[in-house]
């Protein structure tokens, strides 16, 4: 298997990705799980890329911390959901800073005919190398982002701001925050 494999996750709404941030918890729709299942037990690493329908953006990205299981509590949005689900896995966000697709576009994915990355239902996996490139820009947005706000300026939806050797207070602001970030590749 690869180190790492990418994969998209579409959400209905936004506040079903919101409670997520908060708690950590997804499910996904049931015909992605023996993809997922199959992808957590072989890689070091699964990375999902987060974008709310019509949102033109990503939302962030995490990382699949367990496998689906009935032992984990059911997410609070799954009431909502009029599908069948898989049962529940966790997940940690590495990234919850907003990426317009604007931003990502000219990064193209071989698993899916070669379309861009913002093309993708549910589940859709991204071609490592183009996952790896998507990771990078939007960490380079992230840090952009992070850096415009120490300067004083305006930042637009800010979230999250991603670990790294800072001197100069990057660390305790991720601490006295609750950001959880690790670097996994």
């Amino acid at each position: 298997c690869l180190d790492t494999r990418f994969f998209i996750v579409k959400s209905f709404n936004e506040q079903n990705v919101e409670r997520c941030m908060e708690d950590g918890v997804w499910a996904t729709q049931s015909h992605n799980v023996q993809t997922l299942t199959k992808a957590f037990a072989s890689c070091k690493n699964v990375i999902f890329f987060f974008s709310v329908n019509r949102s033109k953006a990503f939302q962030g990205y995490a990382r699949m911390v367990t496998a689906p299981s009935p032992d984990i509590p059911k997410p609070r949005w799954i009431t909502n959901i009029n599908w069948e689900v898989s049962d529940p896995f966790r997940i940690e966000w590495l990234s919850k800073t907003e990426v317009e697709f604007y931003r990502i576009g000219h990064i193209k994915n071989a698993y899916n005919e070669g379309n861009a990355v913002l093309v993708g239902k549910d589940g859709q996996e991204v071609e490592e190398e183009a996952g790896r490139k998507l990771l990078k820009e939007m960490l380079a947005i992230a840090q952009a982002k992070y850096e415009a706000r120490h300067r004083g300026r305006r930042e637009e939806s800010p979230r999250l701001f991603l670990k790294r050797e800072d001197p100069e207070g990057f660390e305790r602001d991720r601490e006295r925050r609750g950001w959880g970030v690790r670097e996994a590749w």
